[in-house]
């Protein structure tokens, strides 16, 4: 048999090695599209559209001026001032006037992103627009009859203060002549009007009252107590605050003493509200913070939902132990101790007796308004709700409410402030409601979870097929080079008991051998 030449080997190496690469091709091809599946392209085609980096899309609409949620304010107008006042009335009787809707917008003051650090630091600056549509009128047109809470809250203040000093201040209002109840228009309520108390204050106590003018507004979005904040970038801290002036809690509510920090001091978990990092889960804890809270407020999940241009986001609202007293909020309660429904906002607000509670006092103590008619909480008008996108952490849709009351001590001692002693007085609630998703928001959403989702699975079943198809290829490939193109000589078949002649590569004898044979035959004959 003719041995096989170097050129016979080099002849074959190249259908074997084509037939190598098909495979690895097939196999590699089968595998991506496992990869994908298991590693949820999807998600990680979001966290890279969403990442805060110098020159991203993130960071370029942080950098810019955005409108935020609607503030529709009702303020509780009083219809029984005259017989309160006098005592023929042990009842204070309220009735909400409203809405008056304003515009929140936004800028991120001196915004910095230090990705080495994987953090970025901004001072919020925020202020609002009203919006005629949908108010009841202008607010300057508008008149009511409102609690004067400069004169009440003072009052209380002082309700646990020496007879010396409650003397003092009782020469002060006979001078002043301020009332407990006043009329005046609703901007000149929410935006400031002119107290003699508080102009005394400040002209006499610049640092303690560093405002001309008394607003409801006014005080919630002054700007001089904005802290800066540093939060998250990175796909697992995304948008949770770090810290507020380099703090990391609270220290109105005793962050700076070590024996108490706690989780109702730190800022764990805690976010502005305005976004979340990306693949929330159940699991997933969230506390929202915003300066006029004083405290971080927390949510828990009640479920999902679908919407038209999202598969799956998650239902939130207010927890029940945020407005209770409990371990949970022990360290808001200072001194004077926690009632069930109100949040103490005196540490943010110049130590003034304001409190905080949803609207109509929803899920606080009757106790709180018992000598208060027209209060009517209703969890479906009252209530909170906050959608999260889960995978992709944006905030769908939101509406809370809000209420400042002023919390009064025994304030007997002063004739102006007695009807009011041991009452929590309402003065307004404010409905916060996100705007709805601009068109071109749900055409991004609905971009990242059905097209992209469908050309990615277009492209792991394409990558499926075509891998199936290489791996058929080459295993036929091998099976005609291994077994076909290797046959025997020749083969009988045994149905026609016929020889059938097979061609093969090399001669069963080689010219040599086959001159041998022709020598020894002619020797024999």
């Amino acid at each position: 048999m003719k041995p096989k030449t170097k050129n016979d080997k080099d002849s074959e190496n190249p259908v074997t090695i084509k037939i190598y690469i098909l495979i690895a091709v097939g196999f590699l091809l089968v595998i991506l599209p496992l990869i994908s599946l298991l590693m949820d392209t999807r998600q990680l085609f979001i966290k890279y559209t969403t990442r805060i980096t110098k020159g991203s899309e993130i960071y370029k609409m942080l950098h810019q001026e955005f409108p935020g949620a609607f503030i529709h304010v009702y303020v509780f107008n009083v219809t029984n001032s005259d017989a309160f006042i006098a005592g023929d009335d042990n009842k204070l009787k309220v009735e909400e006037v409203g809405p008056f809707i304003y515009q929140e917008y936004r800028r991120n003051g001196d915004l910095q992103v230090d990705e080495e650090a994987g953090v970025m630091r901004y001072t919020p600056q925020l202020w609002t627009k009203f919006v005629p549509e949908g108010s009841i009128g202008d607010p300057h047109l508008v008149n009511v009859t409102v609690p004067n809470s400069a004169l009440l809250a003072m009052a209380s203040m002082l309700s646990d203060h020496p007879f010396f000093a409650k003397t003092g201040f009782n020469l002060l209002v006979s001078r002043m002549r301020p009332t407990a109840l006043m009329n005046m228009d609703v901007h000149s309520f929410l935006w400031g009007y002119e107290e003699p108390l508080i102009t005394f204050g400040n002209t006499v106590l610049p640092g303690w009252i560093t405002f001309s003018k008394m607003g409801v507004l006014d005080r919630l979005y002054d700007q001089s107590r904005i802290p800066r904040i540093e939060s998250g970038i990175t796909n697992e801290d995304k948008f949770r605050i770090k810290s507020l002036n380099g703090v990391g809690g609270l220290d109105v509510w005793d962050y700076d003493n070590p024996s108490k920090r706690t989780r109702c001091n730190t800022l764990e978990d805690t976010y502005e509200g305005i976004a979340y990092p990306p693949g929330l889960t159940s699991k997933t804890k969230l506390r929202v913070y915003r300066n006029v809270f004083c405290r971080m407020l927390d949510l828990e999940l009640t479920g999902s939902t679908a919407m038209e241009y999202t598969p799956e986001a998650f239902v939130y609202r207010f927890s029940n132990d945020t407005f209770r007293s409990g371990p949970s909020t022990e360290c808001l309660c200072g001194s004077k101790g926690c009632r069930n429904g109100i949040s103490d906002l005196s540490p943010c607000l110049y130590n003034l007796p304001m409190v905080l509670s949803q609207a109509h006092f929803l899920d606080a103590d009757p106790e709180l308004y018992e000598r208060i008619e027209g209060i009517h909480p209703n969890r479906q008008i009252h209530g909170s709700q906050f959608i999260v996108d889960r995978m992709i952490g944006a905030v769908l849709n939101t509406h809370f409410t809000l209420q400042i009351n002023v919390d009064l001590q025994d304030v007997s001692f002063n004739s102006k402030a007695r009807p009011f002693s041991n009452m929590v007085v309402p003065l307004a609630y404010f409905k916060i409601m996100q705007a709805d998703i601009p068109e071109e928001g749900k055409a991004v959403f609905k971009m990242i979870y059905f097209k992209v989702f469908y050309i990615i699975r277009a492209i792991e079943i394409s990558s499926f097929v075509l891998s199936l198809i290489i791996l058929m290829y080459a295993a036929k490939s091998m099976y005609w080079s291994v077994v076909c193109c290797r046959g025997i000589g020749y083969n009988i078949s045994k149905k026609n008991n016929t020889l059938n002649i097979v061609q093969i590569e090399e001669p069963l004898m080689d010219e040599k051998s086959l001159g041998q044979i022709r020598v020894l035959d002619s020797d024999h004959y």
